[in-house]
């Protein structure tokens, strides 16, 4: 991957939403790909960053304490892996094996609700009934991500998504800088009046 496609991609999804027409987000996705001659994987990844930048300007407003993130249990290391499962699918032990350990830690020093490891859709549709956060940041491959963003959308949260670095259902790969400036990403004045309120 030749150094600086994401900011490149981003930079080109920034300027063609703030130009505010009617967007089809595939249809935009494709033009842009055509223009900077991105791979099929990088068109997938630029469809996805058009789709957070129209959600990004609400995301921000949304203190960390009322967002939860939803990791894919393929990312695991299924030979070292200590994790307990339950309905609210796999429970880290933090064993530094794979990035769910990574993330779970960037979470609780930002503050978030919650980081889960969920198995299915169904399983997010529940836990995000049960602990009802205002935003929700998905890593997942390219077609969930769609029925993320939509399913997320339809219960009235605000989606972020982050694409796995390759596909497969097993040895999957998080893009684990993408996925903590996502996480990171807020309005200052947001930030500011969540640090008074915990003083």
């Amino acid at each position: 991957m030749p150094d600086g496609i994401y900011d490149k991609v981003r930079l080109a999804v920034g300027r063609v939403v703030d130009a505010g027409a009617h967007l089809n987000a595939a249809a935009a996705a494709e033009k842009i790909g055509r223009t900077l001659g991105l791979s099929e994987a990088m068109i997938q990844f630029t469809h996805i960053e058009i789709r957070n930048s129209v959600y990004e300007p609400e995301y921000k407003k949304i203190p960390y304490s009322e967002r939860i993130v939803f990791l894919p249990h393929c990312t695991r290391n299924t030979k070292v892996c200590k994790a307990t499962v339950d309905e609210e699918g796999i429970h880290c032990k933090n064993c530094g094996a794979c990035a769910i350990d990574s993330v779970t830690k960037i979470a609780k020093e930002l503050g978030y609700m919650g980081v889960f490891t969920a198995h299915g859709g169904s399983m997010v549709k529940k836990i995000i009934t049960k602990y009802n956060p205002k935003a929700v940041v998905g890593v997942c491959c390219f077609p969930e991500a769609l029925m993320g963003i939509e399913g997320v959308k339809a219960l009235g949260k605000i989606p972020q998504a982050v694409l796995l670095l390759n596909d497969g259902c097993q040895n999957t790969v998080m893009n684990l800088p993408l996925l903590r400036e996502k996480m990171q990403m807020i309005n200052a004045t947001v930030l500011e009046n969540t640090k008074k309120e915990k003083k």
